[in-house]
């Protein structure tokens, strides 16, 4: 296996883990929803073993998520490698949603500004949690407008 996939299979491994701890789902359901043991998802999780194309394809399913989703902000596919041969074409970001206003950039962010690392923080997730829990999409725009003058401010 080259240097290239591993980081790829750790990359798509973060991924999932991610994935999981948003929708809430234990090791144990994921792997019962893709009839596997909950040690091969941990597999999955840490990048020891590869995830194929069609488990990939169910776990975009259940997770509800395009496929891709699982190789944003992946490093390591910039032009460098279109030159290289190794990519046809840009990789283009996840959008979350046809109604989001929110701006999305093919540029990987440095991990010091966030990224994964900063997605899979347990702090995170309980904001994202609150946050979606409410109901009134009204509100939960201004309280992203707060958020990010708050943001602009502090920087």
């Amino acid at each position: 296996m080259t240097e290239l996939a591993s980081f790829v299979d750790a990359h798509v491994g973060r991924r999932i883990r991610l994935l999981r701890g948003l929708r809430k789902y234990s090791q144990e359901k994921l792997a019962k929803a893709l009839g596997i043991t909950f040690q091969q998802v941990q597999k999955y999780e840490r990048g020891v073993n590869r995830v194929g194309a069609g488990r990939l394809y169910e776990l975009a399913q259940i997770l509800e998520v395009p496929v891709g989703f699982f190789f944003d902000e992946l490093e390591g596919f910039g032009s460098s490698d279109v030159r290289m041969g190794r990519l046809h074409e840009r990789q283009a970001p996840f959008q979350k949603s046809k109604g989001s206003s929110e701006k999305t950039s093919s540029e990987t962010p440095d991990k010091k500004d966030g990224g994964i690392e900063l997605l899979m923080l347990p702090e995170t997730l309980e904001l994202a949690r609150a946050y979606y829990s409410i109901s009134d999409e009204k509100i939960r725009q201004q309280l992203m407008n707060f958020i990010r003058d708050v943001a602009e401010r502090s920087s």
